[in-house]
């Protein structure tokens, strides 16, 4: 449960390839942070959006507070060491302000570019990767042998400046149960459910089992029953007062606005929920 105290930070997803061209991505960040927005988040695939470490680099050479971060990255479509370099470039770069958003990536990502979608193996990619990742933000020399990924005294030129790490929220489909037990594991979650879709399933069939808040009422009780202590919480945003309170009262420590489109709405700054 929320600390009655503790702030719900307010974020927008930056529609980066689809609505907003490179530069307005950029522009709307910056005006974003003036208008007292928390956080900007972009997405991370390549043939539906535009490259995201390219965006927030330079956001965050233009930006001085505002959090920064994916919504979501495919962790296994990547090689762990160079997503693990370039986060820790931007963390210098923006002095501590990156969120790693991470995710397993739908079915399309993963046969578009050459690959095939099991899930399964999937998950066991991804959990190498984001050990390695980690293992190097540490600084230290990494020897690793695993099931897809190899190194031998493995080390990075820089680290994040954010200790023990760069904040890792994952991404998890309810009623998928496995990826929330995987987030648990880590430093928060990024949810997402069928009842929020016109069409009432997810990108696997996931069929829905109720209303919104239903179904998120029961995705944040599994999640707090396996994770004792804080976690970050980022939740979709919805004007609805009661779907508001179950956020608050559930423990979400992000709302993200993901119908922004115009510059004069970011300007109008985050909407007063509590």
């Amino acid at each position: 449960m929320q600390d009655g105290d503790q702030k719900v930070h307010l974020g927008i997803w930056l529609q980066n390839g689809p609505v907003l061209g490179v530069k307005e991505v950029v522009e709307f960040a910056q005006e974003a942070e003036k208008a007292g927005w928390d956080g900007v988040f972009v997405s991370d695939e390549p043939s539906g959006y535009s490259d995201p470490w390219t965006e927030l680099a330079a956001i965050a050479a233009q930006t001085e507070d505002i959090k920064l971060g994916t919504w979501i990255t495919p962790i296994s479509n990547n090689l762990p060491w160079r997503l693990a370099q370039i986060l820790a470039t931007l963390d210098q770069l923006s002095n501590g302000r990156v969120i790693l958003g991470a995710g397993l990536g739908t079915p399309y990502e993963h046969r578009a570019f050459g690959g095939s979608y099991d899930p399964k193996k999937i998950g066991r990619k991804y959990d190498e990767a984001l050990e390695i990742i980690v293992r190097l933000w540490q600084g230290e020399s990494v020897t690793f042998s695993g099931e897809f990924f190899r190194l031998s005294e493995a080390q990075l030129a820089i680290t994040p400046i954010q200790k023990p790490r760069i904040p890792i929220l994952l991404a998890a489909w309810w009623p998928n149960k496995k990826p929330f037990r995987r987030a648990a594991k880590w430093d928060g979650i990024m949810p997402y459910w069928p009842a929020l879709l016109s069409q009432g399933s997810g990108p696997q069939g996931e069929e829905s089992s109720g209303s919104i808040e239903e179904e998120l009422r029961d995705l944040l009780a599994y999640y707090h029953s396996l994770r004792d202590g804080p976690s970050e919480i980022l939740l979709p945003y919805r004007s609805d007062r009661s779907y508001l309170d179950l956020c608050i009262q559930s423990g979400a420590t992000w709302l993200l606005a993901t119908d922004i489109t115009k510059l004069g709405e970011i300007q109008e700054g985050p909407p007063v929920i509590q």
